[in-house]
């Protein structure tokens, strides 16, 4: 696949999509955009995806700070920015 595989079409069903890993009930666990030219800001929304285990963005061009929504995500283990 590669690093845009799925994102543009208009499906509703996201878990197809590069770097994200759902659970059974279709629901994000995990979101591995690592190495993928990433550009701008963490969206607030993150903090909507409640089942997330699992967040890698780092190596791409993010900035500004870690939206407090971050703390919403009580099933977070990892969250990998490094190198932003």
């Amino acid at each position: 696949l590669n690093s845009n595989d799925k994102w543009l079409e208009t499906s509703t069903d996201h878990c197809p999509w590069y770097g994200i890993q759902c659970n059974v009930h279709g629901r994000v666990t995990i979101l591995n955009l690592r190495f993928n030219n990433v550009d701008g800001t963490l969206p607030k929304e993150l903090g909507d995806l409640s089942e997330l285990t699992h967040i890698n963005l780092d190596n791409n061009s993010l900035r500004g700070s870690i939206v407090s929504e971050i703390a919403q995500l009580m099933n977070l283990e990892i969250l990998d920015l490094y190198n932003n």
